[in-house]
């Protein structure tokens, strides 16, 4: 693979190279990734380009890591767990939270390396995107972007969406959300955050990336929403379970013996 996409960082790019390897089958369920160094090798890039690459792809449950074995293809199941799926503004409604809608944008656009890796299509397809600035207690808070299929175009107006969120619109035409997977990042604010949201350049935003399927495993949705760091917080219920002899690795200090 050659770098020649000017203006996406290198790791998205070789994350966007890995999954095409996965989505056309060329590496099937189970198949061992090359190395960090081959990939370094291979195409060029540094040790923290490759593991952010490959770290994003373990998250999102396309690639599981194995102790001293190496990374695998990994099968949908391998995702460490599994919570309600709920839209940005769904999520909040179901909180208890009186958000409502600052600004909203629907409109047809070329998508670019991260939508179409996420969606699994060609760069450049075109592509629908809602864009949209939620607000509570007389602030915005939140501001997202949603990239979908160009045939939902027809279920997705301006006058809808306006109203109701955009996955109970879609599951009112007959369009199933099965499951989800999301990243969850912190970011600094750029220009274009600072514009919507009304924070400071570089303060603290919570950023959430997420890729929404159908029944068959068929990306409908890729969307990034931004939080303002003082206004959003997220929580996780947690409960130990037991993990699989095959996937407990020793650490050093396990091999060596350690005391208390």
């Amino acid at each position: 693979m050659t770098m020649t996409r000017a203006g996406f960082p290198l790791y998205l790019q070789l994350k966007s190279w890995l999954l095409e390897r996965i989505a056309s089958n060329e590496w099937p369920e189970g198949t061992m990734i090359p190395t960090e160094q081959e990939l370094m090798s291979a195409h060029g890039v540094s040790r923290t380009t490759v593991r952010q690459a490959v770290l994003d792809l373990v998250a999102s449950g396309d690639l599981i890591r194995r102790q001293g074995r190496g990374t695998f293809v990994a099968r949908p199941e391998h995702l460490l767990s599994s919570s309600p799926l709920y839209g940005f503004k769904e999520e909040l409604d179901f909180l208890g939270h009186q958000v409502y809608l600052i600004d909203l944008k629907v409109d047809i656009i070329a998508a670019d390396i991260a939508a179409a890796t996420h969606l699994r299509i060609p760069v450049s397809t075109p592509v629908l995107r809602v864009t949209r600035t939620i607000g509570e207690h007389g602030e915005p808070i939140f501001t997202d972007e949603s990239y979908l299929p160009q045939n939902m175009r027809q279920f997705l107006s301006e006058e809808l969406l306006r109203h109701s969120p955009i996955y109970a619109v879609l599951e009112a035409e007959g369009v199933t959300i099965a499951s989800g997977e999301q990243v969850i990042r912190a970011e600094a604010a750029t220009p274009d955050i600072v514009h919507k949201l009304g924070c400071s350049l570089g303060s603290p935003i919570i950023q959430i990336t997420r890729t929404t399927r159908d029944r068959s495993g068929h990306p409908i949705e890729f969307s990034v929403a931004s939080y303002r760091g003082d206004a959003y917080e997220y929580r996780v219920r947690l409960t130990r379970k037991a993990i699989p002899d095959s996937l407990k690795g020793g650490s050093q200090a396990d091999q060596l013996g350690s005391t208390p």
